[in-house]
């Protein structure tokens, strides 16, 4: 069973919490989501390169060594022979893997497809980091621009409540000027709001053009349970990232390992040839062996993979480290998104109400126009922010959940004998 199916058996069973498997609901379908990954040119791009990594394997596990046929023809003219002589030789020659080489290279491009499915899933995994941005952002953008359109229709309700005051006596000109302004100040951040909203969903179906339209939604953030340490360790264990260094570390150590029994026992190669000479009457069957006189060349070459492992080594510690951080990061990012939302919310409530009574009170000519605007003007910032901040840590749960590989499928179960 792949890793995806136990986690659901897990859930079914009751061993691990359900909502700890519960994304936002205002991510799009997974079935649009999985098309998207599949087609994206990045991801085909690293496809591409695991056909590149099974040749190369295919290429390490048949050797380096080819049969090389040869043949020579020759005319010997001797001093007292008036007849010449037409003679002819053939040989095959062909080097042979010793000392353990053949496995080496076996293994070398067995680690080279690892290293390259490993590349696959993580093309998977960054194009799905960008469209939770894209996504996120296009709903913060359609969010804002309701919240400001919501805002401009009761202002323009709240002018022309003042101006059929004004028409009766009721009120003076100076509210009416203080509600035009008002007004127009909330049509321009409405089309502020407008341009952005564009900008963002023109970014989105650039990159993403099969995505469905974007609706925005307003779902409550859930944090899913367990602790900043099980975070961690579900992401790093399921980056593709980084266990693609690993794999190419890996591959690395047994060409270090390959290169330097090759600088002190080099392969050697064998020959068979036959020779006809002297007017048919001498036949010459030999067989030849020859082993090359290592240079500074395959000395170099051992340096040079011995170099590469070590690099490779400290760059997988780095990669461990930043990895690690990120998953902090992410964890620290929904936790507190979680709880901003919720004072937020209360503060939006809070400032709506107030709003609300300020206007009856105006209609009743209890309070000022100015106050009442003010506290409508309070009031629309306060869903704004409120409705941001929701969006924000619904982004924060979903890419915290990305990277431990439990929101989409990131093809990390692909079987290595497809290649």
């Amino acid at each position: 069973m792949s890793r995806h199916g136990i986690w659901i058996a897990l859930v079914l069973a009751g061993t691990v919490p359900a909502a700890e498997f519960l994304p936002p609901a205002d991510l799009p379908p997974i079935e649009a989501v999985t098309a998207l990954l599949d087609e994206h040119p990045v991801v085909r791009e690293a496809e591409a390169r695991l056909l590149v990594a099974a040749a190369d394997r295919d290429a390490l596990r048949s050797g380096p060594h080819e049969a090389e046929l040869q043949f020579s023809g020759q005319r010997r003219d001797t001093t007292g022979d008036p007849r010449r002589s037409n003679e002819w030789s053939a040989s095959i020659e062909r080097g042979f893997r010793l000392f353990g080489k053949a496995g080496l290279d076996r293994q070398i491009g067995a680690r080279g497809i690892t290293e390259a499915q490993e590349n696959v899933g993580d093309a998977r995994h960054e194009t799905g980091r960008q469209l939770l941005a894209l996504w996120y952002g296009a709903l913060r953008a359609s969010r804002e621009l309701g919240l400001r359109a919501d805002q401009a229709s009761l202002l323009e309700e709240v002018r022309s409540t003042v101006e059929a005051r004004t028409r009766r006596g009721d009120a003076a000109r100076l509210e009416l000027l203080q509600a035009d302004a008002a007004l127009a100040q909330a049509r321009s951040a409405q089309q502020q709001a407008l341009s952005r909203q564009q900008a963002a969903h023109g970014a989105l179906h650039a990159s993403f053009p099969n995505l469905p339209v974007v609706t925005p939604k307003s779902v409550d953030p859930v944090l899913p349970m367990g602790e900043q340490a099980d975070w961690v360790e579900a992401t790093l264990a399921h980056s593709h990232e980084l266990l693609a260094v690993q794999s190419a570390l890996e591959a690395s150590r047994l060409a270090a390992r390959r290169a330097s029994r090759d600088q002190w026992l080099p392969d050697p190669t064998l020959g068979l040839f036959y020779a006809n000479e002297q007017h048919h009457d001498e036949e010459i069957v030999g067989m030849s062996f020859a082993v090359p006189i290592v240079g500074g060349a395959r000395r170099a070459q051992a340096r040079r993979q011995f170099g590469e492992a070590e690099a490779l080594a400290a760059l997988e510690v780095a990669t461990r480290q930043r990895l690690a951080a990120e998953a902090v990061v992410n964890w620290e990012r929904a936790v507190s998104g979680v709880e901003t939302w919720r004072q937020l919310q209360l503060a939006a409530e809070a400032t709506t109400r107030h709003a609300d009574l300020a206007r009856r009170a105006f209609e009743l000519g209890e309070l000022p126009l100015a106050e009442s605007l003010l506290a409508r003007r309070n009031a629309a910032e306060a869903e704004v922010a409120a409705g941001q901040a929701r969006l924000d840590a619904n982004e924060a749960i979903a890419r915290m959940l990305l990277d431990a590989h439990r929101l989409w499928p990131m093809d990390e179960d692909r079987e290595s004998d497809r290649y």
